[in-house]
């Protein structure tokens, strides 16, 4: 049996890595169990051939202000770019200037918290019946910038993250200048001298108030056991509502039925975001007619695939990125990566038929990955569920001062979804262990 660890850590995504640097560093023995072969779980950052800007194939934005990235931007080399430019919407045949968040926060502004909580799209309908201009924008919204079926997200927990969002200034957004590796290079230079077992897929749990064994498997070490005085568990919302049955699902031993009714009042938001990278920035070409798309920020369109598309001005890449999300992302389950790339250009086309033709001749190549087809993540963020206050909470909340959890799902102030939100919980998980260990 290798020798016991103070603290083992499963999942080395944003909010693992926090915790694990904040128990480093005040002395605990941690070791980081990681399915994948890298470490940032969830925030990917890549490099393309001819291209000085990284590719983000998770995270890309930083909402607002948030002290968690704000307060270490300079030491991780964050280096945020505030966005700017114009919002623009095409019907397939023209392309206008269109303040669709004005249009679907119209809607938002009129969110209430008060009585009982019932269904986005319930509240919608009753507030917006004679204008299906606004509820249209409203629920588009709702998908794409929550990833959520508006059926099922919560009004009272939107009221929330909206309040949330006023306190650290959320109608600005930030990109890391040189994608979020930076964050995850950060934290992996505070873990020098960490072990980080990475392709170390857990699949069991035995606990006691007298500690943790995880069972695991790896590619070269087959099975493993380890042991430690406690465990935090930051395994993304969607590996935690899978059945123990499925492949690569986590057994607690003995069992956790309040972990599992808490993740059952969550849900996890599907989407599928690709970049597209051209040999140049085609839409800053003028066109006859059409409006000049030098500074185009956000491109709404009516697609059936890919509804969303944004570049990354200000800085001036030839990168489009297009965004399918909740039933958009169905759509598009199972199909291939030549396939989705070639939707993609199709959706993109579409949405400017003016540019067909440099959008076929520019185009270089296509990034994405597919979160939900990922058995290490099983979806892209979390949402809460009608009457699900509360959830997130219960999701987070210590067992037996034995296990700890942390992770985006996790975060009950409105953060949820966020890279700093995930950070936040890795930080309060780190502070819960060295109450109890330190």
């Amino acid at each position: 049996m290798p020798a016991q660890d103070d603290v083992l850590i499963i999942g080395a995504g944003v909010a693992g890595l926090a915790a694990a640097a904040e128990l480093h560093e005040a002395g605990i023995r941690v070791r980081l169990l990681e399915a994948r072969d890298r470490i940032g779980g969830r925030a990917w950052s890549i490099d393309a051939e001819g291209l000085e800007q990284a590719i983000e194939l998770g995270a890309e934005f930083i909402h607002g202000m948030p002290p968690e990235l704000f307060s270490i931007a300079q030491a991780a080399h964050l280096d945020p770019i505030e966005l700017g430019g114009e919002n623009f919407a095409s019907d397939g045949k023209s392309v206008k200037r269109f303040d669709f968040f004005q249009k679907s926060e119209s809607v938002l502004n009129e969110l209430d918290g008060r009585g009982p909580d019932r269904p986005f799209m319930e509240f919608v309908h009753e507030h917006v019946k004679k204008d299906p201009e606004k509820l249209q924008w409203a629920t588009r919204y709702v998908r794409g910038f929550h990833a959520a079926d508006p059926e099922l997200i919560s009004v009272h927990a939107m009221v929330r993250e909206s309040r949330a969002e006023g306190k650290i200034e959320g109608d600005r957004q930030f990109r890391p200048a040189h994608g979020y590796r930076t964050l995850v290079e950060w934290y992996q230079r505070r873990l020098a001298g960490v072990a980080i077992d990475l392709n170390s897929r857990v699949r069991s749990i035995q606990w006691s108030r007298s500690g943790v064994e995880v069972l695991s498997f790896g590619a070269r070490s087959g099975r493993l056991y380890r042991q430690a005085k406690k465990l935090l568990v930051t395994l993304p919302l969607g590996v935690l509502q899978a059945d123990v049955s499925e492949n690569d699902a986590v057994e607690f031993v003995p069992d956790l039925p309040q972990k599992r009714k808490a993740a059952s009042r969550l849900a996890m938001g599907r989407v599928l975001r690709i970049t597209l990278h051209f040999r140049e920035r085609f839409w800053a070409i003028p066109k006859p007619g059409m409006p000049s798309l030098t500074q185009m920020r956000f491109l709404m369109a009516d697609d059936e695939y890919f509804p969303t598309w944004w570049s990354v001005y200000p800085v001036e890449a030839p990168l489009l990125v297009g965004w399918a999300p909740d039933i958009y992302a169905d759509k598009l389950r199972g199909k291939t990566h030549d396939q989705v790339v070639a939707q993609a250009r199709a959706s993109l086309e579409h949405a400017l038929p003016q540019y067909a033709r440099e959008i076929r001749e520019r185009l270089v190549a296509g990034y994405f990955h597919d979160w939900q087809e990922d058995p290490f993540s099983r979806g892209a963020y979390s949402y809460v569920k009608v009457g699900g206050l509360g959830a997130q909470e219960a999701l987070g909340a210590p067992v037996e001062n034995t296990l700890f959890f942390a992770g985006e799902a996790t975060e009950a102030e409105g953060h949820h979804a966020t890279v700093h939100g995930a950070i936040a919980t890795g930080l309060r998980a780190a502070r819960e262990i060295l109450a109890v260990v330190g």
